[in-house]
């Protein structure tokens, strides 16, 4: 090849590169006609280097389109504004959040309603690629890799009724009237479960499947308390339309016990080929340290729902 081929092929291969999605092939006697729609250039390579150009835009391709193998299996429960329902499709923050990756890759997210119990029985077995909307645990980070979000505390919460204000878990154990009504599956950590076991152990635990569950039995009785992250509680509030009423009536208290820790999303170590696992990861991160998490948050909660129960990730 002479020197002055050599420019010119250099030139376009690196232009093909950058571009190659623009891309066109037309095959003519002796050489490729390679056009450039973004350039407005059209150039003649001779069929000996056709090949190099045939290997380097296989490649660019390859590396978008085969980010995923098949649909990502996620499952969700209906929580706030966080996965809603509507219109017989899955929307809210953590779905408007995967359909940025669907949006740059050939990635395709399948969303499974089921409780909270089951999709981490499914997370455990392999049959779940991603357990969404989650705090980080020492057992799930035996099956899969985390990607935090945000920063959330769990409060104490209770419809108002004018009892007197709960400090710690002590106060919680010492006032006999009150019950504990929890989610089957939901872990902010020892301190949680330690003083779940110990209501349970005074016969004043109450496990629900769900979130809206724990809720509508709040709303009835005065003396039903949770454990629960004020974003929650206060979306479930805002678009459950069986939780009418409950508006305006509900209070978060911080307990000593509950401290601030990481919600985001676990990527499976067992389901996913490593390639998958990689470029999940990869790009839920590259999003996660934008500030579209924190944005989204701030759109949906009012100033004090952010004050008591949420922080930026570190």
């Amino acid at each position: 090849m002479r020197s002055d081929e050599v420019g010119v092929f250099n030139r376009e291969t690196r232009l093909l590169i950058v571009r190659f999605h623009q891309l066109t092939t037309v095959f003519e006697t002796g050489m490729i006609k390679v056009k450039c729609s973004a350039c407005k250039l059209i150039s003649f390579v001779p069929y000996k280097h056709a090949l190099i150009l045939l290997l380097l835009w296989t490649s660019a391709i390859s590396d978008v389109f085969a980010n995923c193998s098949r649909p990502i299996q996620v499952p969700v429960a209906i929580s706030g504004y966080i996965v809603m329902y509507r219109d017989h499709q899955f929307s809210g923050m953590i779905p408007d959040f995967l359909s940025l990756i669907e949006q740059k890759s050939n990635c395709r997210f399948t969303y499974i309603h089921v409780p909270k119990n089951r999709q981490e029985i499914m997370f455990e077995r392999g049959e779940a690629d991603l357990l969404i909307a989650t705090v980080k645990t020492d057992r799930r980070q035996k099956i899969g890799d985390f990607i935090p979000f945000i920063k959330l505390r769990p409060t104490l919460i209770s419809v108002e009724s004018g009892q007197a204000p709960i400090h710690r878990f002590r106060d919680l154990l010492q006032r006999k009237e009150l019950k504990l009504v929890v989610v089957r599956a939901y872990d902010y950590g020892p301190e949680y479960r330690s003083i779940v076991e110990a209501m349970h152990l005074q016969k004043r635990l109450i496990v629900e499947t769900d979130s809206v569950s724990v809720a509508r039995l709040m709303r009835g009785n005065p003396h039903y308390v949770t454990i629960m992250t004020p974003t929650l509680f206060y979306g479930m509030v805002q678009t459950e339309q069986r939780l009418e009423g409950m508006a305006g009536k509900v209070r978060y208290e911080t307990v000593t016990e509950l401290d601030w820790i990481e919600s985001g999303i676990y990527v499976s170590k067992t389901s996913l080929k490593s390639s998958e696992q990689n470029f999940l990861k990869s790009q839920i991160e590259r999003l996660a340290t934008t500030d579209a998490i924190w944005k989204a948050y701030l759109q949906h909660y009012p100033a004090d729902v952010v004050k008591v129960g949420m922080r930026r990730r570190d």
